[in-house]
């Protein structure tokens, strides 16, 4: 009889898991295409009317996740539940009957699969920091070296410090320095063996591979110093663009009455922005790791985030919260002025493409022609200019001078241009 009960209870708990798998493909299909037609109606590719009413199905489909999140927990309370009851069970059946076989297996894939529903739910609540091994290595090496340099030169370390903590970089900041040191010792003992090769093994090319190690040093110390820097600004432009789809999407889900922190769960757990994962990430870590309450959780992102625009999101939730407004209405109207201010950014690039077609037009177009037409009146006078011959110019500018403006042109529009 208990065996049966128990069997049965597994039974139950496998249909809640197989439901709850239902319920996340059905909201992730949802999902898609709810957010498909928010881009479409950004870029003004469909009116504001059909947006409307293509909005309207997504209400009934559950696109904004509230009555899922909701039957999710519930589903996931039942199965707590469950699990409570089958260890109550095998209790009782050790009690009663003494000496008799469990069906191990049937337990432990039972076991496993709840181990697999709730590992699942505490990936998105939040992470921890995994051990470095090169990173232990070069703080046993370089960690007196490096506090003494910081102690001398607070300036330089004080900027490094802060892009550091803005760049989202999982490694303490001390070790980072340490990871610099060695990695440009090791670097630049390369340069120098290497230079052995390349210049020979006589004395003076003993200094010229000195010099190459020494060079590579401070290259790739110049590199390590300055690669957070260039995070933050790849960072602060990513979470640019992905900031005003992610406010619609919060304020669709908002309308349905879920909690902040579970929306904030669920845009980490779609994976659909993927520049705001680290910000959300550290949001959840707050909250769930280190027991902070939301608002003060907010507050301390906001204060360590790349992006101006999602510090003033931040601290219009934290606002918002403590006066006892309304986290519906504030990410409304955000939403609004958001999609007004990104069609401002895409209107002004626009703009801002017209004087670059004029600067390319003038100085990768016309220049070259009027290069042509004067070494042609030149070489009517003389064969040389500079002292270098007519027919050599023309060549070095031709297959050199004009493709390199060209690639030039092409990695500085690339750089410039805002990503879709």
């Amino acid at each position: 009889m208990l065996y049966e009960q128990i069997q049965k209870k597994i039974e139950e708990a496998e249909k809640i898991i197989a439901e709850i798998e239902s319920i996340k493909r059905d909201y992730k299909d949802a999902l898609k295409d709810f957010n498909k037609l928010n881009k479409e109606f950004v870029k003004e590719k469909i009116d504001q009317e059909k947006y409307k009413e293509e909005a309207k199905k997504f209400e009934r489909s559950d696109a904004r996740g509230g009555n899922a999140i909701k039957k999710m927990i519930g589903l996931l309370d039942n199965l707590k539940q469950i699990n409570q009851d089958i260890c109550k069970l095998f209790e009782v059946k050790e009690k009663i009957v003494k000496g008799a076989e469990v069906d191990v297996k049937r337990v432990k894939a039972f076991v496993k699969s709840l181990r697999k529903v709730r590992g699942s739910e505490e990936k998105v609540k939040y992470s921890t920091y995994s051990y470095n091994f090169l990173g232990r290595y070069a703080n046993q090496l370089f960690d007196k070296t490096s506090k003494r340099l910081a102690r001398n030169y607070p300036d330089y370390f004080e900027s490094l410090y802060k892009n550091l903590r803005l760049a989202n970089i999982r490694v303490f900041s001390n070790t980072y320095i340490n990871l610099g040191l060695m990695g440009s010792c090791f670097g630049s003992l390369i340069a120098f063996l290497s230079g052995f090769f390349i210049f020979g093994f006589g004395l003076f090319d003993l200094v010229k591979s000195l010099m190459l190690g020494v060079l590579f040093f401070f290259i790739l110390l110049f590199i390590f110093y300055y690669y957070p820097k260039v995070v933050v600004d790849n960072r602060r432009r990513e979470i640019k663009n992905d900031l005003p789809f992610a406010i619609i999407h919060m304020a669709a889900v908002a309308g349905s009455g879920a909690k902040l922190v579970d929306i904030f769960g669920m845009l980490l757990h779609g994976k659909e922005y993927k520049a705001l994962a680290g910000e959300i990430k550290r949001i959840m870590n707050y909250v769930h790791l280190f027991g902070y309450n939301l608002t003060t959780a907010l507050k301390y992102v906001a204060e360590t985030s790349p992006s101006d625009e999602f510090k003033e999101l931040l601290n219009g939730m934290v606002g918002s919260i403590e006066s006892g407004g309304s986290i519906k209405n504030f990410l409304k109207s955000k939403a609004e002025d958001t999609l007004i201010r990104y069609r401002l950014d895409r209107k002004k690039y626009v703009e801002t493409l017209s004087t670059y077609t004029d600067i390319y037009t003038a100085v990768l177009i016309a220049a070259p022609l009027l290069f042509v037409i004067v070494l042609v009146l030149i070489s009517i006078v003389g064969t040389k200019l500079g002292g270098l011959d007519i027919g050599f110019i023309e060549k070095l500018g031709t297959f050199v001078v004009v493709p390199a403006l060209n690639i030039g042109f092409i990695v500085f529009m690339n750089i410039v241009q805002p990503e879709i």
